[in-house]
């Protein structure tokens, strides 16, 4: 399959650019604030200075579990992935046999959603109303920047099954 899109794409000589990467959801190491940088070797090294004066490093079992995840079996990264595909897939074809249409991301543990032209300039009324009437809980797109109103997010947290019973109480509500 392939690979998420890569900043490195539109700057493979890592001239001007830094990617970022958390093991916090592929690793299940929430919480643990582990990841790393990479990138242009001014942007690191700033970004190094930048962290020595308001931040610490991780104790070394943290760091141990790090290395163990990133050079470990991979099973566990690649479960996650074909269930988070399944659930995305089922929640995107559900959305479509409504008339809504979604574009199907590559990667992903959420769902964005440009909201019906009636609500479209009021995702926290949408959501508010969606979970009062149906059960159904989304997280409106304003919550996430003023480029974020007029859509909603949906979380893949459920199965299948649940998410397809989801959008039948979606549909009622539209």
């Amino acid at each position: 399959s392939p690979l998420a899109p890569s900043i490195f794409q539109a700057d493979p000589d890592k001239s001007v650019s830094i990617e970022f990467f958390t093991l916090s959801k592929s690793y299940n190491m929430g919480g643990f604030r582990i990841g790393y940088a990479i990138g242009n070797a001014e942007l690191i090294h700033a970004l190094r200075q930048v962290k020595a004066a308001v931040d610490f490093n991780q104790y070394r079992g943290i760091l141990n579990g790090a290395i163990a995840a990133l050079t470990g079996p991979q099973l566990g990264v690649n479960a996650a992935v074909a269930t988070f595909k399944q659930r995305r897939d089922a929640l995107v074809s559900a959305l479509h046999r409504i008339g809504w249409q979604v574009p199907t991301p590559q990667a992903t543990m959420y769902i964005w959603a440009k909201l019906p032209t009636h609500w479209s300039q009021n995702s926290i009324e949408f959501c508010t109303e969606l979970v009062q009437q149906t059960g159904v809980a989304a997280s409106p797109g304003a919550g996430f920047g003023k480029f974020g109103e007029g859509y909603v997010r949906f979380a893949l947290v459920h199965e299948p099954t649940i998410l397809t019973t989801a959008v039948e109480r979606i549909a009622k509500f539209l």
